[in-house]
């Protein structure tokens, strides 16, 4: 015999679970419909403003990251178009000659394209079982700018490779 409150019926359940999805789809609509102040539910759910979709500066991005270390440009070899028709869509292949060995490895591959409105693209963790640094991906792109790759080693030194790709069509909306 079942108490009661301790375990919903199919019904109930339905039931709760539909008001809560009316609740939610209301409160959404009306947000977009209705203007309210920034600080509001509606910016909660689509925290898009200004500042965000302001351009950051990679050098700072750069510093922030890396601090004053200094960045060689070798050990790095990048593979990327030098005119990416679709920028929503740049193939970049990034690969190493430097060691993976226990002690002695790179340790993680950074990517930032200076033009984007966050020049962070991403980054991936290496381990020596990876065998080689070496790393694939496509990357938006929202004009002609410089990508950059930057390997960190476990010894904490810095390698990275510069190309510019030339972008006809923005992939961010530019």
């Amino acid at each position: 015999m079942k108490e009661k409150g301790q375990t919903l019926s199919r019904r109930e359940f339905l039931t709760k679970t539909g008001f809560a999805s009316v609740a939610l789809l209301t409160v959404g609509t009306l947000g977009s419909v209705i203007p309210v102040r920034k600080e509001s539910l509606a910016s909660w759910i689509a925290p898009r403003d200004a500042a965000a979709m302001a351009l950051k500066d990679v050098n700072e991005e750069l510093k922030a990251t890396f601090g004053n270390r200094k960045i060689e440009l070798s050990h790095v070899t990048m593979k990327a178009p030098i005119i990416a028709e679709n920028g929503g869509v740049v193939p970049i292949n990034i690969s190493s000659d430097l060691p993976m060995k226990p002690g002695n490895y790179v340790k993680k591959i950074y990517v930032y394209v200076d033009k984007n409105y966050d020049p962070y693209v991403g980054s991936v963790d290496l381990t020596p079982a990876n065998g080689k640094a070496a790393f694939s991906l496509r990357i938006k792109m929202r004009k002609t700018s410089q990508v950059r790759a930057i390997l960190e080693t476990s010894q904490g030194k810095l390698y990275a490779a510069v190309k510019t790709v030339k972008v006809t069509i923005g992939g961010c909306g530019g």
